[in-house]
């Protein structure tokens, strides 16, 4: 009996000790910093470290094409930048509505520093992750739900929005294909359409569901006990809204860049590409920092195809490396200056110091 009391307090010390441990300064530092020269080597080397186009054959290009009938392209395209991530902050405020009160700033932080994890993982799931790392600790297990509405709603614009764009780029003949296969991909999409619809609002069966398996168990548990009200069908809808504004915005910036940089198609056919890129791009498990080259070969298969130049590679790289230099790089600059400031754990410091002071007994006491 004494060595079962000995073994669980060895563990409990553990536990302590390694938490102390993460919550230490110096720790943290070490942690942020390294996470910094990581973001740094990593954007450093799809910038300097490409063969396909490098950043001074981006220059060459540039100001081969530069000129003040194309400045209003280039204008629109960094006027864009700060709306897109305008209207997804405005996304997960929405979300974290019922959860938590942030103000705007707060949640525009939140977003950056997501992004700038995102450069780490596949898909960007990083950038969720990092979201809720910086919400209130009595907070994330709610705020993980919140992640999954977020990235159920652009998820569902990228795929369906994309399919269509194939139906319709096959419609109008851009791409061949016979007439019966055509109604079959057609008749396919609207069904599958109508299913992710479908379990978009129903996803509070996820949870009941999540019970079968081991590994979201106790997250399932968890949030069957908590007091939480899921969306309702407006709050989704609103979060599918603004997942839709952004899909429009960064389709225009990239067409925009696609015409600055010299790329010869008609608008419908270059946009209706461009939603066909995102289509197969989604189903690429890379993060963005190790994928672009491998999204790039995608748009230059795609985009060549409507184009009438002969070629068009160095214009659709060079779209598709400024596009990824304006949204990506440039935020999850600011992202990762606000990680080397302020780290994850503001929201648990700001708790801390709203706890009310309790008494030196108490206090020993308390773990």
């Amino acid at each position: 009996m004494h060595t079962n009391t000995t073994s669980s307090l060895s563990i409990k010390g553990k536990g302590f000790l390694f938490k102390s441990l993460a919550q230490h300064k110096f720790f943290v530092r070490i942690l942020k910093l390294t996470l910094v020269i990581v973001l740094g080597a990593i954007l450093y080397h799809q910038i300097f470290g490409r063969e396909d186009l490098t950043l001074q054959k981006l220059g060459v290009e540039f100001w081969q094409h530069l000129s003040w009938k194309k400045v209003p392209l280039l204008m629109l395209v960094l006027v864009l930048m700060p709306l897109n991530w305008f209207f997804e902050t405005q996304k997960w405020l929405a979300l974290m509505r019922k959860i938590e009160s942030i103000s705007f700033f707060q949640a525009l932080k939140v977003v950056l520093i997501g992004l700038s994890c995102s450069l780490f993982t596949p898909n960007r799931v990083g950038e969720y992750g990092g979201r809720v790392m910086m919400v209130s600790p009595q907070n994330r297990l709610l705020a993980i739900w919140a992640t999954m509405v977020g990235i159920s709603s652009q998820w569902i614009v990228l795929v369906v929005g994309g399919w269509w764009g194939l139906m319709g780029a096959f419609y109008g003949g851009l791409i061949p294909i016979h007439e019966a296969l055509l109604s079959s991909l057609i008749l396919v999409g609207g069904v599958a359409s109508s299913c992710l619809l479908g379990i978009y609002f129903n996803l509070r069966k996820i949870v009941p569901y999540s019970m079968k398996f081991k590994w979201t168990r106790n997250w399932a548990m968890k949030m069957q006990r908590s007091s939480f009200d899921y969306y309702n069908n407006k709050e989704l809808i609103e979060a599918l809204g603004y997942s839709i504004t952004r899909y429009w915005i960064y389709s225009s910036q990239y067409v925009c860049l696609l015409f600055f940089f010299g790329f010869d198609a008609n608008i419908l056919s270059t946009f209706l590409g461009v939603i066909i890129v995102y289509l197969l791009q989604t189903g690429i498990p890379l993060p963005p920092s190790t994928g672009l080259l491998a999204r790039g070969n995608i748009a230059v298969l795609i985009l060549g195809y409507l184009t009438v130049k002969e070629d068009a590679s160095m214009s659709i790289l060079s779209a598709t490396f400024s596009l990824w230099m304006i949204n990506v790089v440039l935020p999850s600059v600011v992202g990762a200056f606000l990680i080397a400031r302020l780290g994850w754990n503001e929201k648990e410091a700001e708790s801390e110091e709203q706890m009310p002071v309790t008494s030196s007994r108490e206090c020993t006491i308390q773990p």
